[in-house]
């Protein structure tokens, strides 16, 4: 189960969920876009109980949660507050446990809100040298979250904050950074590693924050090693 982050949708994960063995898997549209009922949801905490409605109406058996940025924040909010037995494990992609946002990111988008005019891919998003077929297929996807949506998504993540309470996770959880991620710095992953009890860290040389488009293979291969170690062990 795939959450994307902020002002994104189900389609962050294409290339990923292509990449990945023939497992049951989805990437799941947070409220506000593509269709899924809305309007957009306000703090991590509504996210999440709308992830738990939709995994009981939709998911059989055991499943694992993993999360990009914003999603990453329900993930582990997920991991806090649900009472389910089945969740067997999470996938911290370029997350934390507290997301404060960048001032310039939350005034572009307040901006973008009031006039309706799409602010640019957030600086960063990506690392040097990414194919430019990426970058398209990143701002196609963006641009199919409606404006406000994103405006949403932004004040969630700034407004998270799960740093005290990660010694209660107790799921494995994979923790997947970028040496060069300006969004979620790794200090923000060393600090899961740190503190979720059966944690494994995993640093991309060079990456950044869109690991899951940009090292699609990458990222495959290491949930993949996680599943067969941590999960069906």
């Amino acid at each position: 189960m795939c959450v994307h982050g902020s002002a994104g949708n189900h389609h962050v994960y294409d290339r990923l969920l292509d990449a990945m063995p023939d497992r049951a898997r989805y990437a799941v549209d947070l409220p506000g876009r593509l269709g899924t009922d809305g309007p957009a949801l306000e703090t991590v905490a509504e996210l999440e109980e709308f992830l738990t409605a939709f995994i009981d109406a939709q998911v059989d058996g055991d499943y694992v949660v993993a999360g990009h940025s914003l999603g990453g924040g329900v993930a582990i909010e997920h991991a806090l507050v649900s009472s389910s037995d089945r969740l067997k494990g999470l996938v911290l992609l370029a997350t934390g446990a507290r997301l404060r946002v960048h001032p310039m990111i939350l005034q572009i988008t307040e901006q973008a809100e009031k006039s309706g005019v799409r602010p640019p891919l957030a600086p960063g998003l990506h690392e040097d040298g990414v194919d430019p077929v990426i970058l398209q297929e990143s701002a196609r996807a963006l641009e199919r979250t409606p404006i406000a949506t994103g405006a949403s998504d932004w004040r969630a993540a700034d407004a998270f904050d799960r740093m005290q309470d990660l010694d209660d996770i107790e799921v494995p959880a994979l923790i997947l950074v970028g040496s060069t991620d300006a969004l979620t710095p790794p200090k923000y992953a060393e600090h899961l590693a740190a503190c979720i009890p059966k944690s494994t860290l995993r640093v991309f040389q060079g990456g950044s924050h869109s690991l899951m488009m940009d090292r699609a293979t990458e990222v495959s291969e290491a949930i993949e090693d996680f599943y067969r170690s941590d999960i069906e062990s």
